[in-house]
């Protein structure tokens, strides 16, 4: 991986970069009126931006992981007496919802500030060309996510300083999703292809095309319902698909292996953006590691591979593997456990012991940053890979034409790579059907089911589902999930209460329905 230098802006912003993106010394504090002057600040600016995605508020942790989950894929592995949201019995005070909330809103300030002064130095049109393009989508990747997660928020598109802007009033989602489309569609003409960047750590056009069609598929399903959107869905994963510049990696262990050890795969570029991690935070030097390699982890407690273990695998998401062939089923859901907290002996389950099961997508074994912390790691996270596009490609397509074969091409490249067998005569709820467990057999733990389960209009009735089977067949030690399975089924549960801290400020604001 690319090595990061720091750089300090206004307002205590820590920004980092790659080599490649920027290898300049560090800057002292500084201010919008004298920052953003050169070239090289405008790259620091930039990579500040990026930065917000790699936080303990966004992709570090909570985006990852407790606001990720619970779903029909993993449980909360922690007693229910925690209060988290990934046990569905937080409120507005939750510390994880406010770092999610601020450390989105840091990002589209740091955007905003970026694009304000954007034209202020002299330097190559065509390079302050990218660096807006990819300030652009970035600030509309933060609002997909904020719309997402809270529905109507605060939409600014300036820069917020001095206290300025405090009472802001919420702005309807629908508004906020045209605004979101416009920039990114704005930003794709901007910046470069993925094959000119050469690693999926910066936003191509590819990448912006393939959320391009995640937003659309998410605008056609609740709470807006606005099918018009379906087209435009299949038409930007169609391209995605048609620019060469991404496949399947033939090893579906290999991309996962690939981010536990900070290494890029360049022969198939499956993965096609992901947040950059390096380094494990035990040297001096600056660092921005995570927590998917240990909270995605089988549980241990020996130095060489400590596990949290901090979600589960439900059995809802074992059962959905039901070729005994689909060599995903044991990568995502570890079939082993080790014999003790403090043994590596790896101890087979049986198979009856599907509700016992650590994640095992992301092993810590691979890590090559040694000696392996206890509670970071250098594990990327991916945001967007090749096989989510073609699965958004077949579902919007069946929605608009039924299963085509057109459709059935892009779902059965998916299953030919796990060895599934592929499918074939189903109606078009049959087939809506299978898109929505493959997704889940092939994306799992990447942080985007529950949004999925959202917009299909079927969360609260999966969630249910899930709960009871919990309640009623797990072993008598993990129960205790059911709680948060039938707390989740509530309407309020759709979407995170604005947080305390931010109704003080802001008397604009109203709290969302039901909290």
């Amino acid at each position: 991986m690319k090595k990061i230098t720091i750089y300090i802006l206004f307002l205590s912003v820590l920004c980092s970069s790659c080599e490649s993106f920027l290898d300049t010394k560090p800057t002292d504090f500084s201010t919008p009126e004298t920052f953003y002057s050169t070239e090289d600040e405008l790259n620091q600016a930039l990579a500040g931006v990026y930065n917000a995605l790699a936080q303990d508020g966004t992709y570090g942790r909570n985006l990852a992981v407790e606001l990720a989950h619970s779903s029909d894929e993993g449980f909360y592995k922690r007693n229910t007496a925690n209060i988290n949201p990934a046990h569905y019995n937080h409120d507005a005070a939750n510390t994880i919802v406010l770092a999610a909330w601020r450390t989105l809103y840091e990002g589209v300030n740091r955007a905003n500030l970026l694009l304000k002064y954007i034209d202020r130095p002299e330097m190559d049109e065509d390079k302050r060309e990218v660096i807006k393009g990819e300030a652009l989508f970035l600030r509309s990747y933060f609002y997909f996510l904020l719309v997402s997660l809270w529905g109507d928020v605060p939409l600014i598109l300036e820069p917020a300083r001095d206290g300025n802007k405090v009472n802001t009033p919420k702005t309807p989602a629908e508004e906020i999703y045209e605004v979101i489309l416009r920039d990114m569609e704005e930003a794709l003409a901007l910046v470069k292809k993925y094959s000119d960047i050469g690693f999926p750590g910066r936003v191509s056009k590819t990448a912006i095309q393939g959320i391009l069609a995640r937003v659309c598929l998410k605008m056609a399903g609740a709470p807006l319902y606005d099918l018009s959107k379906l087209e435009s869905a299949k038409t930007w994963a169609g391209k995605v698909i048609t620019s060469g510049e991404h496949e399947l990696n033939t090893d579906y262990s290999q991309i996962f292996i690939n981010h536990s050890a900070d290494k890029y795969d360049t022969e198939y570029n499956e993965c096609i953006w992901e947040v950059e991690f390096w380094g494990n935070r035990l040297g001096n030097s600056y660092q921005i590691s995570g927590r998917v390699g240990n909270q995605f982890s089988i549980r241990s407690t020996t130095a060489e591979m400590y596990g949290y273990a901090m979600i589960g695998a439900t059995a809802t998401l074992y059962r959905k593997y039901d070729d005994p062939d689909d060599i995903r089923r044991d990568w995502n859901i570890a079939p082993f456990r080790y014999a003790s907290n403090t043994s590596l002996e790896i101890v087979y389950h049986t198979e009856e012991q599907i509700y016992d099961r650590d994640t095992g997508k992301w092993r810590r074994e691979y890590e090559e940053v040694v000696p392996r912390s206890v509670d970071f790691s250098p594990t990327n996270f991916p945001l967007l890979r090749y096989a989510d596009v073609l699965l958004m490609y077949a579902e919007a397509e069946n929605e608009l034409n039924g299963p085509t074969s057109d459709a059935y091409d892009k779902l059965n490249e998916v299953r030919r790579r796990a060895g599934a067998y592929e499918f074939s005569g189903l109606d078009q709820d049959g087939f809506l059907q299978v898109i929505q467990d493959e997704r889940a057999r092939e994306l799992c733990f990447e942080g985007l089911r529950k949004q999925d389960l959202i917009r299909w209009g079927v969360f609260q009735r999966v969630m249910r589902g899930v709960g009871n089977d919990i309640a009623g067949d797990a072993p008598s030690n993990l129960r205790y999930a059911a709680l948060g399975y039938e707390r989740a089924i509530a309407d309020r549960q759709l979407f995170l209460p604005i947080p305390i801290a931010e109704m003080s400020l802001n008397k604009a604001i109203k709290q969302n329905e039901g909290w």
